[in-house]
């Protein structure tokens, strides 16, 4: 996530859809005060060699805290906005105003595109929190919804709060778009977190007719939404 005051805008950073490239290139125009959530340690050093801004302004205020936040600073410390805490969350920690005036945008993907993109992710990435032996159908059953309803980021009581969608099928115009739109130039985006799918088959090919109604029912908001369509080339 990434908030920044001087171009007014706030970005939800949605999971596998190039979210982390954009954060960095935001980075590159944010201000002392703006807020840059955390990433992971390699794309951290990405971020650095390019001579952006690190991680900053992510603890949450005290004067933000609730009874319930007071429990869990004593479990866990200090509260921290992360990179992809969702919107609900985030109008608990920041004023009203600013939530309610800045630009917001995000990334959309075809749900069973990404759902492909996110089981290689965490079979394969630094997570360790899934055997790499694990099949594709246990991966959507048995994983928390929010690793591949995307919608649960940006949507409040079925309303989404989003004013700009960059759609991940034609990730560089949007994003061109998108710039103009919030007025920066020169954010060129850079490559990350590409390496983990080692397999670039079409995605449907790991899907049989079952996997493909479980997408469709869990990321129903996103799919209605947006007009996606399984692209079955299965046969």
């Amino acid at each position: 996530m990434i908030l920044s005051h001087e171009y007014r805008f706030i970005f939800f950073k949605t999971r596998k859809t190039a979210g982390t490239s954009i954060e960095i290139a935001l980075s590159k125009f944010c201000g002392n005060q703006d807020i840059i959530t955390r990433i992971t340690k390699k794309d951290e050093q990405l971020r650095s060699q390019l001579g952006f801004k690190g991680p900053q302004n992510y603890l949450v205020k005290a004067s933000k805290y609730g009874f319930l936040d007071i429990l869990k600073i004593i479990r866990d410390g200090r509260l921290r906005i992360n990179n992809h805490d969702p919107a609900s969350l985030l109008t608990k920690y920041i004023d009203k105003e600013i939530f309610d005036e800045y630009h917001k945008f995000t990334v959309v993907r075809n749900p069973w595109d990404m759902a492909v993109s996110m089981y290689y992710w965490q079979i394969n990435g630094p997570s360790n929190q899934f055997s790499s032996n694990m099949s594709f159908k246990d991966f959507i059953n048995h994983c928390p919804r929010e690793l591949l309803d995307n919608s649960l980021i940006y949507v409040i009581d079925g309303e989404s709060v989003i004013d700009t969608y960059i759609r991940f099928e034609n990730l560089i115009d949007d994003w061109i778009d998108l710039a103009n739109v919030i007025g920066i130039e020169g954010g060129e985006l850079p490559k990350a977190k590409s390496e983990t799918r080692k397999n670039k088959s079409h995605y449907s090919l790991i899907y049989d007719d079952e996997d493909v109604e479980f997408i469709r029912k869990l990321c129903s908001w996103e799919i209605e939404n947006f007009g996606y369509e399984f692209e079955d080339n299965r046969f």
